[in-house]
């Protein structure tokens, strides 16, 4: 089975949201059918983390990395072929960002709205819903959200 496994860049997380990511991620990854379908993120984050949890359970991979850093040409392809290439895209958010994050911050994840319990945006919220408009399951996993 083909997992796409996609989120947030490495800067929005803190070291237990990272280690809480990287359990739910080898979780997904477990099950030897299991082939990793990632977008290798130049920001490392939730894709390098993925890469890394496959190579260390001897997982095979399909990587789409963007040919370009920018929507057209390069991260909506990227996007596309993993939703393509999944059959189930697994997101992992974080519920808030923290203190130390300098980037763009929006009040939620505008892909999602009322779909989802409340976390950060991210472009994995999109390449989930692009695959489950195919057919495809979607789950997310949302780090740092109270149970």
């Amino acid at each position: 089975m083909n997992v796409g496994i996609v989120g947030h860049e490495a800067a929005k997380f803190t070291p237990e949201t990272e280690a809480e990511a990287r359990r739910v991620i080898r979780a997904m990854l477990e099950s030897p059918d299991r082939v990793l379908v990632s977008g290798h993120c130049h920001l490392g984050g939730v894709d390098i983390w993925a890469e890394e949890e496959a190579d260390s359970l001897g997982r095979k991979k399909i990587i789409h990395a963007p040919k370009v850093l920018c929507w057209e040409g390069g991260f909506k392809p990227r996007n596309l072929a993993i939703a393509r290439d999944s059959d189930i895209v697994l997101v992992v958010v974080v519920a808030q960002l923290p203190d130390t994050f300098s980037g763009m911050r929006f009040e939620s994840c505008y892909h999602c709205r009322e779909r989802k319990p409340p976390h950060v945006k991210s472009g994995g919220c999109w390449t989930a819903w692009q695959a489950w408009k195919l057919g495809k399951d979607a789950t997310w996993h949302i780090c740092g959200r109270a149970p």
